[in-house]
This record gives C-alpha cells, structure tokens and sequence, in this order.
C-alpha cells in the first residue's frame, strides 16, 4: 500500500500525506498523578514516531516525493475520511484474506469507500 501511495505521489508530482489515526488505550487517564493531557502528549509522540519508522525506508526510495505527516487522536478511518476533502486520491489498504467467503474489506477501507470525497484505491497488502 505504501509503496503504491509513493509511487502515485512520486507520479502525479504530488505531496504525499501520511495519516495516521489512533485511540488512547481503554486504560487511558487512570495513572494516578499524571496530568491526562501530559499522557495525551507522550501518546501523540510516540505515535508521531511510529507512523515515522513506518516511512523511513520509503523516503528514502523516493527522495522526490514531500511527505506530510498527520498523526491524530481519531479512528483510523475518521482520520483519513476528514482529511480527504481536498486529496486528488485516497490511498487505504486492506489486508489480503486467504477464505472466499466474508468481507474483505476492514471498517477503515469501507468506511472511506463510502465517506471520502476524493477518489478512493484500496489496495490489499500482506
């Protein structure tokens, strides 16, 4: 997916905007002396910094491609359906299922199929 996403923006001579979403565990606020917005940032950091490691070695495979980052506290799928407003393509991915029978489509990449206001890929990956 990802390598499809670079290759597309890399393409078009676009920028590449890398969305992340994600949810403070269930246990979140109940530290004790911690401050919930002090957790709220050390959970922001460390997601920043996965979603980073994540495109590390495809910044490197395509230098020519600007990529943004955009790490917010939202389901995955609220994260890319509210930043796809002005996106010349959406890319999602969706994990390849070995059963013929089911869905094959995870709440996030049907969620943006039916939501995003730009042109949706959904590309299976392993």
């Amino acid at each position: 997916m990802l390598e499809f996403a670079f290759r597309e923006a890399a393409r078009r001579g676009l920028v590449l905007r890398a969305v992340h979403g994600w949810t403070p565990p269930p246990v979140w606020g109940y530290a004790g002396g911690v401050a919930p917005q002090v957790e709220a940032d050390q959970f922001r950091a460390v997601e920043a910094e996965l979603l980073d490691e994540a495109l590390v070695g495809w910044r490197e495979k395509y230098p020519e491609v600007t990529v943004l980052q955009d790490c917010r506290i939202a389901g995955g799928a609220q994260a890319v359906v509210d930043t796809a407003a002005d996106a010349a393509l959406v890319v999602v991915g969706r994990r390849r299922r070995r059963h013929r029978v089911g869905l094959h489509l995870g709440p996030v990449a049907h969620a943006v199929l039916h939501h995003a206001q730009a042109p949706v890929a959904v590309v299976p990956h392993d």
